[in-house]
């Protein structure tokens, strides 16, 4: 573990992880949460979170990165500043829920264009179905996913999902043990 990695932990601990009782997104019940929004959006995250984004994409040869509102907006800011303090271009873009109904009514914000290479990137996964939406959204318009990270994974079915839509390189910054959960296999 790297070591801005091990302080990205330690904020995600004190400022997301939470244990009691909580309704899931994906519409289980879980005894801990972890609302990744609150160390996101905190200063001394945000550069940790870029820096590792860029680590973790930088040899992928990707042309740009994002993925579902609301958790892949601020990773995604955080990243394509930390590709610009390492001189280096790197597209956002994120996926909308729904079609925007006013405006350009577009579905994906960015610049994101046919052809292009991108990580699709969120906070944190349990079954991975947000993240499949930007996946299934993005290959919709020509796009190839090259990979697929997470702050976080809860380790209950993300990894197999992205696999059976046929990627393999997913990476996990943290799972849920490295929060002392204890989860089988």
């Amino acid at each position: 573990m790297t070591a801005a990695e091990s302080q990205l932990l330690q904020l995600l601990h004190d400022r997301s992880f939470k244990r009691g009782t909580f309704q899931l997104s994906s519409g289980g019940v879980s005894d801990y949460y972890i609302d990744g929004k609150m160390t996101e959006v905190f200063s001394e995250a945000v550069p940790l979170i870029g820096e590792i984004l860029y680590q973790r994409t930088e040899s992928l040869g990707i042309d740009a990165l994002g993925g579902l509102e609301v958790g892949a907006v601020p990773l995604a800011a955080a990243a394509v500043f930390s590709y610009h303090l390492h001189h280096r271009k790197m597209e956002g873009f994120w996926v909308r829920d729904e079609v925007k109904r006013h405006g350009t009514q577009k579905l994906i914000e960015g610049n994101l264009t046919k052809g292009a290479r991108v990580a699709i990137v969120d906070d944190v996964f349990t079954k991975g179905t947000s993240a499949a939406k930007a996946i299934r959204a993005v290959r919709e318009i020509g796009c190839e996913v090259v990979t697929v990270l997470a702050l976080v994974d809860r380790l209950q079915g993300a990894e197999a999902l992205f696999k059976g839509l046929g990627i393999d390189n997913y990476q996990p910054i943290f799972t849920i043990r490295d929060f002392g959960v204890n989860v089988e296999a």
